[in-house]
């Protein structure tokens, strides 16, 4: 049996086609979790077939033999531009387009070409003729082809000719990595249109033989290496480019080998990135980052770098999430780089601002406590008649003066004690005390302050609670003060009642239970925020800083204990602050 020489260099090369194409099936198996990796698949395997099918095809003798042999061919025909227009969609970022609807359609056409090759001899419509090439057993069949090849070849150029468009729009659009990834892709999809071009026309330098398989072959292994390489469809997508490019943030894409895969204008910027960059591993650009994953190695990471661009120090704020697969598996992470600098200016301005508030505050108080104390002084030595001999009239001014004084001091203790925690300098004092200690001194003023207004003031003990308790007196009377004084400023009608109660076996608790307006069950929160005051016509009348409560939950939180609020609006309120029982040991 005789055969041109060049056929048997043709088997060669098929053989060695199918060959690359069944190592692609096992390289790229690995990979098939990531969307459109199956079009790939089928791409691939199709031409496998085709190939090892067309082999057959020149090998046999008989010709019912090679027109099953051709018939078979007609699978991966069918199919394989079918498989690469689905991988291209969602390399694309099309992938949304290919419904179970349309997916379904377009496996339909694509079948019928297949089936009508099953059944040509009933038809003829696909070959209408066929032969011997030469005469000879051995070699391909010479083909007459009929009028609905054409229309399946049609087909398939359609998809190819989209596929084609999308890799060009992509090779041309992108500004990254992904851009050489595919021009290499385009490049590859040359090799099936020149070579089906070639067959069809009739140009081949070999024409009886088909170099269709062997092109597909050299696309799908364009297709493959870039995929493989670059692994760019373990992230998503790059139908984002307008918006990526356009972020005002620094973005840096990497791999899940920490390789960076895209880095947008602005990150570029940033790192006067020239190029070079792509590819490349993120410890590269950044060599500390093996320090940042050992602090921690599974989360994100969120730190600060400085940089210098233009002679200006700039900082910025570097943080990562994390890109899943299907399988919610991290095959990637973003890098979100913030210019953070005016953020930070504006924090160290307010915090120097803070500072010197603070200490106006601090120097202001001990400027007024010391004459505030003096005129304290001087007016109870002439309520008591420490001066001579006064009458109910002078008793009565001698009050009104203690307690402005009184008040003003409170305000005044407050705005120190304010500033004293925003710098951290409050320290607790504990040494033992008895709890009436707490109150006693307070007694006069608070006293004078609730029958002022008309008001009851009951103190109460619980006898269960250890006469001697170990804390901060002077911390205790400001909280007790605070409390009291907020009761009586928002009380008009009744009483108000400061109760030392034995809460728990380790807790005792600071409880005040006024009859006033009540606080709403929307601003309880906000009342323990500094200088906040709950807007009502009966607050309005009140004056104050809105700083009593505050400073009480911060000292409550300072001594390890907890404050609790009931009330309703126009109910009164309930202040329970608990607190750890240190007793004195003995």
């Amino acid at each position: 049996m005789e055969m041109y020489p060049y056929y048997i260099g043709y088997i060669i090369i098929l053989l060695a086609s199918s060959l690359i194409g069944f190592l692609l099936l096992i390289r790229i198996w690995g990979l098939r979790a990531i969307p459109g990796t199956y079009g790939l698949m089928l791409a691939v395997g199709c031409v496998t077939e085709w190939s090892l099918a067309y082999v057959m095809e020149i090998f046999s003798a008989g010709i019912a033999e090679k027109i099953l042999w051709a018939k078979l061919q007609y699978f991966g025909i069918s199919y394989v531009a079918l498989g690469m227009f689905i991988f291209t969609m969602h390399y694309s970022g099309n992938g949304d387009w290919l419904t179970r609807k349309r997916t379904a359609l377009l496996a339909i056409i694509a079948s019928a070409g297949f089936l009508l090759a099953l059944t040509n001899e009933w038809h003829h419509l696909i070959w209408s003729a066929i032969q011997y090439t030469s005469g000879l057993s051995l070699g391909p069949l010479d083909i007459q082809h009929g009028t609905l090849f054409f229309l399946v070849v049609f087909f398939q150029y359609i998809l190819v000719a989209i596929i084609t468009v999308l890799f060009f729009q992509i090779a041309t659009r992108s500004h990254s990595l992904y851009q050489s990834q595919s021009r290499i892709m385009l490049t590859g999809m040359a090799f099936p249109w020149a070579a089906n071009f070639m067959y069809i026309t009739g140009l081949n330098p070999y024409p009886s033989l088909d170099l269709t398989p062997i092109a597909l072959t050299l696309a799908n292994l364009f297709l493959s290496i870039s995929f493989l390489r670059y692994r760019f469809m373990d992230l998503r997508p790059i139908a984002h480019d307008s918006v990526f490019n356009a972020m005002q943030d620094g973005v840096v894409v990497l791999d899940n080998k920490e390789r960076i895969v895209d880095i947008n204008p602005v990150a570029t910027f940033i790192f006067q990135d020239t190029g070079n960059l792509l590819g490349h591993e993120i410890k590269s650009l950044l060599p500390i980052w093996g320090e940042w994953q050992t602090v921690n190695p599974l989360g994100e990471i969120n730190q600060e770098i400085s940089v210098e661009l233009a002679g200006d120090p700039l900082i910025f704020r570097l943080r990562t999430t994390s890109v899943l697969d299907q399988r919610g598996k991290r095959n990637g992470r973003i890098l979100l780089i913030s210019d953070i600098t005016e953020q930070k200016q504006a924090h160290e301005q307010m915090m120097e601002a803070s500072h010197l508030k603070s200490q106006l505050l601090a120097n202001l108080g001990h400027d007024l406590r010391s004459p505030l104390g003096a005129i304290i002084g001087y007016a109870e030595m002439l309520k008591d008649g420490s001066f001579g001999p006064v009458s109910e009239s002078q008793v009565r001014a001698s009050s009104e003066i203690l307690d402005g004084a009184n008040q003003l001091l409170s305000f005044i203790n407050n705005l120190v004690g304010q500033a004293q925690m925003e710098t951290g300098r409050i320290i607790l004092r504990e040494y033992p005390f008895d709890v009436d200690e707490v109150v006693g001194p307070l007694l006069s003023t608070l006293n004078f302050h609730a029958h002022k207004k008309g008001l009851t003031l009951v103190e109460y003990i619980d006898p269960a609670l250890p006469q001697k308790l170990v804390g901060d007196q002077f911390w205790l009377r400001q909280i007790v003060m605070n409390l009291v004084h907020n009761a009586v400023k928002f009380t008009e009608n009744g009483s108000v009642t400061v109760r030392f109660i034995k809460r728990e076996k380790t807790l005792w608790a600071i409880q005040v239970v006024d009859t006033g307006i009540g606080i709403p069950l929307e601003a309880q929160k906000r009342v323990f925020e500094a200088f906040e005051q709950v807007n009502s016509m009966e607050n309005s009348k009140q004056s104050g800083f809105g700083l009593g409560l505050s400073i009480v939950a911060k000292l409550t939180s300072i001594m390890n204990g907890k404050i609790e609020l009931e009330s309703e609006s126009g109910k009164g309120c309930t202040f329970t602050v608990i607190l750890p029982l240190k007793e004195v040991v003995k």
